[in-house]
């Protein structure tokens, strides 16, 4: 099996068309859905855990920056890295990336099982967005017409965030979105590339991410506390299989990184519920989701944090995850947290 696997830091599913965005444009990563099979339940069992390389000849390009890199040890699992950083100032964060890929893919032409894993992090702030497409995704927001004056919001502070200040989650989300396109715009000629040569053919192509980037849903921007809402765990995940097999196809069923291990039974993985756990800056939390809700339950507390009591979600209505309702039904949240603490072992 021959795999090109794209892990794009930061991407939230709510960017993307394929999970019914309709107002960003990204028309390269459309079409790789149309081609592929969407998996629309594929959540971290750890953000920003990174999903190794799979049987076979390996090589990683990494396309980030280095101050994005994960701790050597994640790198040492490959069979060969190859750099391909961006450019001063990230204005074209892939043109080394399209330089670098025919050289990579030359080493492993003659394998019959390959994996591919390319990194990128062009979602991560400082965002590199162009003035002009900025201005597409604000004009209709200013009265008289004149967006020229309003510039991107291109590095926001990671912290704390005020979820009722409009004009700022505006001006944050439409920057996001322009970088989002210009990404896109640039993931075009790698896609070309590997049409080229012939690797739409007979390989399988994957996107996905380790962890997506809070944009100021739940009062966070960047990875601040380890609040396990959608926007930090529901991960996209696509999957191009060769030839176009299963084109259109929705994977509906709960998925986790440690299923791409095993893409042949990628489409059939039957799970109830999904655990997913994280630790950072001094708190812990740990989350279920099944079919009908959503549970996140703190196991530890920041200092200078106030407490941060168990939440409740009901699924799949509540996408976003605006309604708690655990003070509403005390009978689910115990349900759940029993289930959770036998599922995690005593660790919850």
């Amino acid at each position: 099996m021959k795999v090109v696997s794209f892990l794009l830091h930061g991407c939230p599913v709510s960017f993307l068309g394929a999970y019914g965005n309709e107002w960003v444009g990204t028309p390269n990563l459309d079409r790789l859905a149309a081609e592929g099979v969407v998996f629309d339940a594929h959540f971290a069992a750890e953000p920003g855990l990174r999903p190794g390389p799979l049987p076979g000849h390996s090589a990683l390009i990494r396309a980030g920056r280095p101050e994005n890199d994960a701790p050597p040890a994640y790198y040492a699992g490959w069979g060969r890295v190859v750099d391909a950083r961006p450019g001063p100032n990230n204005i074209s964060p892939l043109d080394a990336l399209t330089r670098s890929l025919p050289a990579v893919l030359a080493t492993l032409a003659n394998d019959p099982d390959w994996h591919l894993g390319i990194e990128l992090d062009t979602l991560l702030p400082p965002w590199h967005v162009p003035q002009h497409v900025f201005e597409v995704y604000v004009e209709e927001l200013i009265e008289d017409g004149e967006a020229a004056g309003v510039e991107p919001w291109a590095d926001p502070p990671c912290g704390w965030f005020d979820e009722d200040d409009q004009a700022s989650w505006e001006l944050l989300h439409r920057t996001f979105a322009a970088a989002m396109t210009v990404f896109d715009v640039k993931l075009g000629p790698v896609f070309d590339l590997l049409r080229a040569r012939g690797l739409d053919r007979d390989a399988h192509w994957l996107f996905t991410t380790a962890a997506g980037f809070p944009l100021g849903e739940h009062g966070v921007i960047g990875y601040h506390r380890p609040w396990l809402h959608e926007e930090l765990v529901h991960l996209p995940l696509i999957v191009r299989y060769p030839n176009g097999e299963h084109a259109g196809r929705r994977g509906s069923g709960f998925t986790q990184p440690e299923d791409l291990h095993d893409l042949s039974k990628l489409l059939t993985t039957t799970r109830d519920h999904v655990i997913t756990r994280h630790s950072l800056h001094g708190s812990s939390e740990i989350s279920i989701r099944t079919a009908e809700w959503t549970y996140l339950h703190p196991m530890t507390t920041a200092e200078d944090d106030d407490e941060r009591r168990p939440k409740l979600f009901a699924r799949p209505d509540d996408r976003w995850e605006v309604n708690d309702l655990a003070a509403r039904t005390p009978e689910v949240v115990e349900e759940l947290a029993n289930r959770l603490q036998s599922l995690a072992g005593g660790n919850s």
